[in-house]
């Protein structure tokens, strides 16, 4: 048996700190994911006598119909809430904050959905463009993302 403070080999042992508090990181993708979800319901296209919000369908350039693409947002801003939760109330844990940093990464494609489906739209309809939904989705992910790099980043001192 070894002494307190020491290991099996008599090498001095030092206590590992405490967890360090992550919650300007944990608050920042919070933030990105309920303001990815919130986008969800804002307008994405505008134009041709006719307002689409992501929960509507679009037309895709083949002309064939894309359902309901903001339902990717809410899945991907349902789990940065989630990771920006227990990070919050559990502090930096190393793989929480890499899925954190993979989801709001994979976020930021998805989040270009909504622009690229506004301007398909366009592009069938001949008028119109991306309305306010569209960019709040993209700069709420960067947000997001922001936030779980800053928690990622965070050392124990």
């Amino acid at each position: 048996m070894t002494a307190p403070g020491f290991d099996q080999y008599g090498f001095n042992v030092h206590a590992r700190g405490p967890r360090p508090q992550v919650k300007t990181g944990a608050g920042l993708l919070m933030a990105g994911a309920v303001l990815h979800i919130v986008a969800v319901f804002l307008p994405w296209y505008e134009g041709a006598g006719i307002t689409l919000r992501g929960m509507d369908d679009y037309i895709t350039d083949k002309g064939d119909s894309l359902p309901a693409p903001g339902k990717v947002w809410i899945i991907v801003g349902a789990i940065l809430l989630g990771l920006g939760i227990a990070s919050y109330f559990l502090g930096r844990q190393i793989a929480v904050a890499i899925v954190s940093v993979v989801i709001a990464g994979g976020g930021v494609f998805t989040s270009l959905l909504g622009v690229g489906a506004a301007k398909a739209t366009r592009d069938r309809l001949g008028d119109g463009d991306a309305a306010l939904g569209a960019y709040v989705g993209i700069i709420s992910i960067l947000i997001a993302l922001a936030g779980a790099i800053q928690i990622l980043a965070k050392r124990r001192r």
